[in-house]
């Protein structure tokens, strides 16, 4: 499917920081469909985006790159085409011939490409979960956590840097909903002048000084109650800017 506009691909050149959420723990193969047969095999170490994982195969949003040559009728991919990530480093290769979900314009001899599949809940890197390195902090933390701790956190997961007024800093990591086709937050950490006040988060995390309220069916949220009602209206307002 050729864009209609260059919202996603703008998404892909201004994030090049982003290593997502999750990565190959070896070499893993992509279906297109949950019970489907493999069409793409990725190598080692190779970050993509996830939903939460079922159990036994986890749905992905990986972002690449293919030869414009590799692409049949620049729609399709041929078998034996090799894939790259945005610093043009080998990824991995078609095994079966499929479409990308979204495919973009050529840059250089290259296409950008978004693809969505499913791979085994085992192939995830369980060093690497960003729910659990974030709780290994908070089991840590005072309730007055100031931003500098947090910043290898942020560095290694790629989480984007918000200015959201002049007191207020976020850092945010998505995750894809694939109804929508969008991607939507998956963490946000919100600091009042780099103090750390709220934590947004879909997936389960563990924290001891933070109190914590749920903020619906799909998004929780853990803050530090010693600020005012206002306090807290305003960091809510923070997190749906994002969405």
């Amino acid at each position: 499917m050729r864009a209609k506009n260059n919202f996603l691909f703008l998404l892909l050149c201004l994030v090049q920081t982003v290593l997502f959420g999750e990565r190959t723990s070896g070499h893993c193969s992509i279906s297109e469909d949950e019970k489907g047969k493999s069409v793409l095999s990725l190598l080692p170490g190779v970050s993509f985006y996830t939903e939460a994982p079922g159990q036994i195969k986890v749905r992905i949003w990986l972002e690449a790159f293919v030869k414009t040559s590799d692409l049949y009728d620049e729609l399709r991919f041929n078998v034996g085409a090799k894939i790259y990530d945005r610093n043009r480093k080998l990824i991995g290769r078609v095994i079966e011939a499929f479409n990308p979900m979204q495919s973009f314009d050529a840059v250089d001899s290259l296409t950008p490409v978004i693809i969505w599949g499913y791979l085994e809940k085992s192939c995830l890197d369980n060093t690497h979960l960003p729910e659990e390195e974030l709780s290994k902090l908070l089991l840590k933390a005072s309730e007055n956590k100031k931003l500098e701790p947090f910043l290898p956190f942020i560095e290694t997961f790629g989480l984007v840097q918000q200015t959201d007024t002049s007191d207020y800093t976020s850092y945010l990591l998505v995750q894809p909903e694939f109804t929508r086709q969008i991607l939507a937050p998956r963490i946000l950490l919100v600091f009042y002048k780099k103090e750390l006040i709220a934590i947004f988060h879909t997936r389960t995390i563990t924290v001891k000084h933070y109190d914590s309220i749920e903020m619906g069916k799909q998004y929780k949220m853990i803050y530090n109650s010693k600020f005012a009602e206002e306090t807290k209206v305003e960091m809510v307002n923070i997190f749906k800017r994002k969405l």
